[in-house]
């Protein structure tokens, strides 16, 4: 008898352990969990500009749509402090010239099978179009990537000799859709041209017919055609503007 009450004791005290400590629920909301959404507070000192008949809530709020943040997204709703489309696209511009070449190292965000993948990897963007275009061997882990999904993700941070990034960052986030071109491809030839025309050759040296034709039948071209860029820059703040500027392809 003291044996069973023993054991009911037990599984009682089991029953009410499980009980306080359920399992996490992984169900994913509409928009992501509210808990990572920026609740409305007094206004801080060092606010971004904006409408002045705009709410808090109008940005700062648990919208269940997206898995952007509100308070980026919310830019869009003010035209206080958002520069002029030519005039974001033209800073774009400036801050990925390179050297001159419009060749820069990026930071190339993939997925596959739900799982994420950071490659650098050299572009070259195409001022007259904001694409963006890579060579690359082929077989290799970002390249399947691209191939099972298009939905990539550019980063370009640039570099600062004295480390101070959160003082005056400069960077932009490009996001879009890739294509994958290869020889014989509609648009190989002259995304090939773009790629090969800013090659870092050692001593200032040109490649060999040679290597281009190697490059031709043995490499991928990746294009990423923009939807959305996100640049920020110090100086916009200074200037009275959104330290983040957001351009989107088609507006």
């Amino acid at each position: 008898m003291k044996k069973l009450l023993m054991y009911i004791g037990f599984c009682s005290l089991a029953v009410l352990t499980a009980g306080e400590c359920p399992a996490q629920d992984s169900t994913w909301q509409d928009g992501g969990p509210s808990y990572i959404y920026i609740k409305p507070k007094k206004k801080p000192k060092r606010h971004v500009p904006y409408d002045k008949e705009l709410k808090c809530i109008d940005c700062h709020k648990w919208n269940g749509v997206d898995a952007y943040t509100s308070a980026t997204m919310g830019l869009k709703k003010t035209k206080t402090g958002r520069m002029p489309r030519e005039a974001i696209e033209q800073a774009i511009i400036d801050t990925l010239k390179g050297n001159g070449n419009f060749r820069e190292m990026y930071v190339l965000s993939t997925a596959f099978n739900n799982k994420p993948l950071g490659t650098c990897m050299e572009f070259t963007l195409d001022p007259k179009t904001l694409a963006f275009y890579a060579s690359s061997e082929k077989q290799t882990e970002k390249l399947f990537h691209v191939a099972a999904n298009p939905d990539v993700s550019l980063v370009y941070v640039k570099h600062r000799d004295d480390k101070h990034y959160f003082i005056d960052p400069v960077g932009v986030q490009i996001v879009g859709r890739a294509e994958q071109l290869k020889v014989g491809d509609p648009g190989f030839d002259e995304a090939l041209d773009i790629c090969l025309a800013s090659v870092h050759m050692p001593g200032g040296r040109t490649l060999l017919p040679q290597q281009v034709d190697y490059i031709r039948k043995n490499q991928l071209i990746t294009k990423i055609i923009p939807e959305k860029i996100v640049m920020a820059h110090h100086d916009f703040k200074k200037k009275g503007m959104h330290f983040k500027q957001i351009w989107e392809a088609g507006q």
